[in-house]
């Protein structure tokens, strides 16, 4: 793709083309292009952000088609800058291990391997392949001892991957099937790479946590689908593959983690998981447009209590700067006279400036010195972890926002 993004006509999961639009969030940057002090004086790149539902798969997607160079070849994502993620990551690297790796020269592959926290904690067990496009992190990758590939995946490198290296028994891609614009190709690259005896384990942010307990502020231009078991058992058949387990995960909100492979048994897990979708409505365009509605609501609610307390005099900073959070504030229009400022553990992200925004990005230091009255939680996912975590700030008297799924207060 040449040009900066692309509007596409057909479903990416089937081709087919009865699609409705369920979702219109406007013209956005893109999430994660934080931008420096000088860069502030340039005109910034927006684009449509706009979800689409699938009458034939089932599929919720986005036809608005960024290039991916823009998106991810300077990504400041890293998976090593969040406690929970790491652990998160270590375990399921140990347990896939321990349930499919049976022999040292076993290969796992990992696509969109970010820093490769996951392949480290089994290193030792298997041989292991990193497969990160953003040439930024997979030095970082690389570093560790990691075999990374500077590539995007697609069905060619998947073959080219079996040539040098064998079939792998696990292809792992945590985050990433929701990114990428292909993805039929990928998946049967992965049918590729997986032989007839090897599994494809993915985790992708669930749609029902979507439309539940999640917030609109997950759909963003890196985020090409928002995936249900539904439309990928679509997916999965199209390319000679099977469902054969589904796990929930709690993780963004709600993950589910799905196992694909071509001839291992189907768990009873995978009936109740497409029930359970069909039960939520999950397979109709209607239950998208309500949530829609509900967003819109959401907005409303926050700008008013955001002005209210304002209008009071109390400080207000934003906690995190994941894309999530900056979707929100631009959809939302909240700018740096709401939010004195932003923190972030990530140090790649600290000193630059949200995108559209423009809030500064601070160490979490900050709050120490300059503590506000409140804090808006744009990493509402780890809610948990960070309101622990910050307990003193909360004994000084420092309350939490929590902007999605009915605004509160903590």
């Amino acid at each position: 793709m040449e040009k900066p993004f692309m509007h596409i006509r057909t479903c990416q999961i089937c081709g087919g083309s009865h699609l409705v639009k369920v979702l219109d969030l406007g013209k956005m940057p893109a999430a994660n292009a934080f931008l420096t002090k000088a860069e502030l004086q340039k005109t910034e790149e927006k684009f449509p952000l706009r979800v689409y539902f699938c009458k034939t798969c089932s599929s919720l997607q986005l036809l608005d088609i960024v290039n991916p160079k823009i998106l991810f070849r300077h990504y400041t994502y890293l998976t090593s800058a969040s406690k929970p993620l790491i652990s998160h990551f270590e375990e399921m690297g140990k347990e896939l291990a321990k349930r499919f790796v049976t022999d040292k020269n076993d290969l796992v592959v990992e696509i969109g391997g970010n820093d490769g926290i996951l392949l480290s904690a089994i290193a030792d067990k298997c041989r292991t392949v990193n497969i990160e496009p953003a040439a930024n992190i997979a030095k970082i990758s690389a570093q560790k001892g990691i075999t990374t590939i500077s590539k995007f995946f697609d069905r060619t490198l998947a073959r080219e991957l079996v040539k040098k290296y064998g079939h792998a028994k696990v292809v792992v891609a945590n985050n990433v099937m929701a990114h990428i614009f292909g993805l039929k190709d990928v998946f049967c690259g992965v049918a590729d790479l997986i032989g007839e005896d090897g599994v494809f384990v993915f985790e992708v942010h669930w749609v029902g946590n979507l439309l539940g307990e999640g917030g609109f502020d997950q759909v963003y231009h890196e985020h090409l689908f928002y995936h249900s078991l539904t439309a990928l058992t679509y997916l999965a058949r199209a390319v000679g593959l099977r469902i054969i387990d589904v796990q929930p995960v709690h993780m963004h909100g709600q993950s589910m983690r799905a196992f694909a492979a071509k001839n291992m048994p189907v768990k009873a897990s995978v009936k109740r998981f497409l029930d359970k979708e069909k039960n939520m409505g999950l397979d109709k365009a209607a239950t998208y447009l309500k949530f829609s509605r509900k967003v819109e609501q959401e907005k409303k609610e926050l700008l008013s209590l955001l002005k209210k307390l304002k209008k009071e005099g109390k400080t207000i900073v934003g906690y995190g700067a994941p894309a999530k959070g900056n979707i929100l504030l631009n959809y939302f229009g909240i700018d740096g006279k709401t939010l004195d400022y932003v923190t972030d553990t990530t140090p790649l992200k600290q000193g630059k400036y949200t995108p559209g925004m423009h809030i500064l990005v601070s160490d979490p230091e900050r709050l120490t010195t300059e503590t506000p009255d409140y804090v808006l939680l744009l990493a509402w996912n780890y809610r948990d972890a960070i309101l622990e975590k910050e307990k003193s700030l909360r004994k000084k008297g420092v309350k939490f926002i929590i902007p999605v799924n009915g605004i509160q207060i903590v």
